[in-house]
């Protein structure tokens, strides 16, 4: 019997806002990925181990090269693939892990894909979403009523014909184009942000004027 690859959502930074199912799961896996920052952090697992006990563990830790080129980023996804299908094949189940949900802009979905193509069983764990969490701490509700909620990735070519529709827009890892920003919204917008939501230097804005020098992990409100 071949192992299971689980993609699991650890929540954008509290660890209280990990879910049941994420920590059963990871506690019955052999092994732990964990995506690693440039500078050495593993900030996923650095949430899911205040949590659960990662002693008896196999640990992986996972690069994703910031590149432009997607063959070398398909190629990429394949090689970590790999790395992976040895313990699948000797029956060990694998957790990688992904902060916020699986389901919304996830590394994991990319090498869930591939294993699939493997003939390897896989499975998603759904977890709280970063804007999710980041509405919650401003204090404000993300949509009422009938408004539609548009999420933009910062990076959009053509987030500015998104950003004057009705409704709200959710800006992910928008902190370093602010200023871009702040020229596509209409000038009646209510902008609040969230910098690292859930983790211990977050911090909260409610007008735009005070978010200069925000981070890549920052999302954006736009009502």
């Amino acid at each position: 019997m071949y192992g299971k690859f689980y993609c699991v959502s650890v929540g954008p930074g509290d660890p209280e806002l990990m879910t049941l199912r994420s920590v059963r799961i990871i506690e019955r896996c052999d092994v732990i990925a964990a995506p690693r920052t440039s500078g050495g952090n593993m900030l996923a697992f650095s949430i899911a181990e205040k949590v659960c006990d990662m002693s008896e563990k196999a640990v992986l830790p996972l690069d994703f090269p910031m590149k432009a080129d997607e063959t070398a980023q398909r190629e990429n996804h394949r090689l970590i693939a790999e790395t992976f299908c040895s313990y699948l094949r000797k029956g060990q189940d694998v957790a990688m892990l992904n902060i916020g949900d699986v389901s919304v802009y996830s590394s994991c979905t990319y090498i869930a894909a591939e294993l699939t193509t493997m003939g390897f069983d896989t499975e998603m764990c759904a977890g709280v979403p970063s804007f999710c969490a980041a509405a919650a701490e401003l204090n404000i509700p993300l949509a009422e009523a009938k408004e539609p909620i548009v999420i933009v990735p910062a990076q959009y070519e053509k987030a500015g014909e998104l950003l004057v529709i009705d409704g709200t827009k959710v800006i992910m890892k928008g902190g370093k184009k602010l200023s871009d920003i702040k020229n596509m919204i209409k000038n009646d917008s209510k902008i609040y942000a969230a910098e690292n939501c859930g983790f211990a230097d977050q911090h909260l804005y409610h007008s735009i004027n005070d978010m200069d020098g925000c981070g890549y992990f920052t999302v954006v409100i736009v009502k």
